[in-house]
């Protein structure tokens, strides 16, 4: 039997065992509260040794179906693992649970977490370590978009590329395709290894974000090494209208004129409606103007390029009693401008338009079978295209015509994905449970910078099983086999998780997992030539791969119900093997190619300190990260320095005081240490990188009536533009000259105001 049949049979397996007249269910609600007597929300309610389940709203109420009969009603809160109420569920009748009271305040309740869950549950009771952005971070941070969002998470670093639109995303050491970005659990289609998807999802429409450490291959398949981020849209419950409203405005350093463009303007619309039979949906769109940022140039060039961009999104869904089933379309139209300087003599002047259209559509449902199994499907069609315009401008006339000359004036490029997984939770025996999965995906990629029309599909086959013996103890391991058109893949890749409750108030993680990324389309296959660029890519790349463990101790602490305090420490290590990156072709050192690096590890530990106390709430944290590329096996190539861990340091800080009579006042501090790293230049190994920099934002936001509140700030108050580089130019050639790479346009103020009805 092969390994394809074996996958098909353990996912089929529960359907041979739910093969029976199908069990009759009733309602059971009820209320969750605090121990100051606020609604609990987003707390887990669940009905013992079954699927059923659901979390508690911003009210603190919860209504889901249960079996008939006596049970056990299972709360999950922060700090107490579980609180267990006896019910019996009737038919016909209310079966209304009496109120339910947990022991932390309003400020001392955690996340419920979802990706690389069985089910939504406590951040607490996560085997994974989960770190999480929630949608109050969006208002403290007045955030418009991701970057903005995660710009001072410890571990996290970002650069971008102004003049492409694109983030280079980087977690635990690695960045790249090794990060994989979902939406809603769905990955996004990218251009090429940066994240050029960050910058092209409407903020205003994020619940919150998901960052889990470590690798996530056998859940998520490939690019998964370092981690993943699920970006959660949120989702509109209260009955009837729902009406959802943004207007900021930001100047771009000392730049700003509302008519003339220049600054940040965003303005952003939701209108969404619930019935009480469950069927809902919204609509909303969102305008994204950056007039962009001039600095000490002369001319008509800009140092950060202008950008518009038009976001529109929706939802329709309906929730059953037994299933539910959204439909999610999105579409962005981006167009970023870069303007050349006048050419005196000819009185012309080239400019260049960067275009992009991304259309993405998700389904989502999900079907409980019976008190024992549920299945999910999530499915996913996305159409991707970034053209290429030049132009050359006649000052005297203002007649533009297209420019002509060199490859790459005009071009352009377009990704094709299609995506299913198709996922079963099984409760098989009481502490057992098994959740095996398939999962198709194709990408084709065809236009100028693709050599021809390429394919690459692969399918996947995953199981995982978690594992209670005893209350404070739980393992999940899990293994993935997938088949690659384009590459021979391991036949199995495994992973194992333990979570340890020393305590009540004590938690201690160890995971290991095997992470492997098959090579991308692009990397296979990109091709573009001009007198800037020669860069190919090579078929006969390996696949990287990597073995990655992570240990993580938490210790809570509450005391007197207002004063909570949250110490982690954690630490990893990752050795990948055969890394793939940009370099210079042996032969040809002018020509860039993708190769594989020999040795590439990772190591660092971490401390996260949280301390809230009444109306304060102050975060301090400090990461050491450790970088180690051995670029070449050969001998000539280990000089003493390369082969030791080179390590940069992290400090992040955030403030947030409830000032209730002036305003919620909130301050974002991150300190990043200098990074350098060896890249292959003229064949030769040389260590590059960036040197360190401080960024901190302060922002107060106040409610002015019901519904509506008021945010103004002061971001990059350090006044960062350029950071120092020892890199003599970026790989996509923009962002450094001088020796120093253009980081941020300076001091920027905001204001914006929220309206949001609804919950």
């Amino acid at each position: 039997m092969n390994r394809k049949s074996t996958f098909i049979i353990l996912f089929l397996l529960p359907l041979f065992f739910t093969i029976k007249a199908q069990q009759k269910t009733s309602f059971v609600s009820g209320k969750v509260i605090t121990a100051d007597g606020n609604p609990a929300e987003s707390i887990a309610v669940f009905i013992e040794n079954t699927t059923y389940g659901t979390v508690t709203d911003q009210n603190g109420n919860f209504q889901m179906q249960a079996p008939l009969g006596k049970h056990s009603l299972v709360v999950y809160s922060f700090w107490v693992h579980r609180i267990e109420v006896p019910i019996e569920v009737v038919a016909d009748a209310e079966n209304h649970i009496p109120t339910i009271t947990i022991v932390e305040t309003t400020q001392q309740l955690g996340e419920v977490v979802v990706t690389g869950q069985f089910a939504p549950q406590s951040l607490r009771n996560s085997l994974y370590k989960v770190k999480v952005v929630g949608r109050d971070q969006i208002a403290k941070k007045g955030a418009i978009n991701a970057q903005t969002l995660l710009n001072t998470e410890l571990g996290v670093r970002l650069s971008n590329d102004m003049a492409l639109g694109e983030t280079d995303f980087e977690l635990l050491g690695m960045s790249g395709n090794n990060i994989k970005v979902l939406l809603d659990g769905v990955p996004l289609v990218e251009r090429g290894a940066k994240k050029q998807v960050l910058s092209q999802i409407d903020v205003n429409t994020i619940e919150r974000i998901e960052i889990v450490e470590g690798p996530m291959s056998v859940i998520y398949g490939t690019d998964a090494l370092a981690g993943v981020i699920n970006i959660i849209t949120r989702k509109r419950d209260k009955e009837g209208i729902n009406i959802g409203a943004r207007l900021q405005e930001e100047s771009v350093g000392k730049e700003y004129n509302f008519f003339t463009r220049k600054g940040v303007h965003n303005q952003h619309l939701t209108l969404g409606y619930t019935l009480k039979n469950g069927l809902h949906g919204d609509v909303g769109f969102t305008h994204n103007g950056f007039g962009g940022w001039r600095g000490n140039e002369t001319g008509r060039a800009l140092r950060f390029q202008s950008k518009e961009q038009y976001i529109t999104s929706g939802t329709l869904g309906y929730d059953a009693d037994k299933w539910k089933i959204s439909y999610k379309p999105n579409f962005v139209h981006e167009n970023i401008l870069t303007l050349g300087n006048v050419n005196e003599l000819a009185n012309t002047a080239v400019d260049k338009e960067f275009i992009v259209k991304r259309f993405t559509q998700q389904l989502h449902g999900d079907i409980d079978a019976s008190d024992k199994l549920r299945f999910n499907l999530a499915a996913s069609h996305q159409n991707y295209k970034r053209r290429t315009r030049t132009t050359t401008l006649d000052i005297a006339t203002g007649k533009r015509t297209l420019a002509t000359g060199e490859e790459g004036l005009q071009d352009e490029t377009g990704f094709n994905l299609v995506f299913g997984r198709l996922t079963a939770v099984w409760k098989m025996l009481y502490n057992l449970t098994l959740q095996p999965g398939v999962e198709h995906q194709t990408t084709k990629g065809q236009g100028d910078r693709i050599d021809g029309e390429r394919s690459i599909t692969q399918t996947s086959l995953f199981l995982s099983a978690e594992y209670v013996p005893i209350e404070w103890f739980s393992v999940r391991t899990g293994v993935r086999s997938t088949i690659n058109s384009s590459y021979k893949d391991p036949k199995v890749i495994p992973s194992v998780n333990f979570k340890f409750g020393i305590s009540p108030d004590m938690d201690l993680r160890l995971s290991y997992g095997r992470g492997f990324r098959a090579p991308t389309l692009q990397e296979f296959y990109f091709s573009f030539h001009n007198a800037n660029h020669n860069i190919d890519g090579n078929p006969d790349l390996k696949a990287e791969h990597s073995d990655s463990y992570l240990a993580s101790w938490v210790w809570r602490m509450v005391h007197n119900k207002q004063t909570r305090y949250t110490l982690t420490v954690s630490s990893y290590y990752n050795n990948f093997r055969n890394r793939i990156t940009m370099m210079s072709r042996a032969d040809k050192p002018e020509y860039m190619t993708f190769g594989n690096i020999g040795k590439y590890k990772t190591t660092g530990f971490s401390i996260e300190n949280a301390l809230t106390w009444k109306k304060l709430s102050v975060n301090l944290n400090f990461i050491m990260a450790g970088r180690y590329n051995l670029l070449n096996e050969e001998e000539q190539w280990q000089n003493a320095e390369m082969t030791n861990f080179r390590f940069s340091p992290e400090l992040s800080a955030s403030i947030n005081y409830n000032w209730e009579k002036i305003a919620l006042i909130s301050l974002f501090y991150k300190y990043t240490g200098k990074r350098h790293e060896y890249r292959i230049v003229e064949n030769e190994p040389v260590l590059q990188g960036l040197n360190d920099y401080h960024w901190c934002d302060i922002t107060l936001s106040r409610p002015i009536v019901k519904y509506l509140k008021a945010t103004i700030g002061v971001r990059n108050l350090f006044n960062i533009t350029e950071v120092t580089s020892t890199i003599p130019g970026s790989s996509s050639g923009h962002g450094t000259s001088g020796g120093s790479a253009q980081f941020g346009y300076g001091r920027s103020f905001f204001a914006g105001l929220t309206f949001d009805l609804g919950n």
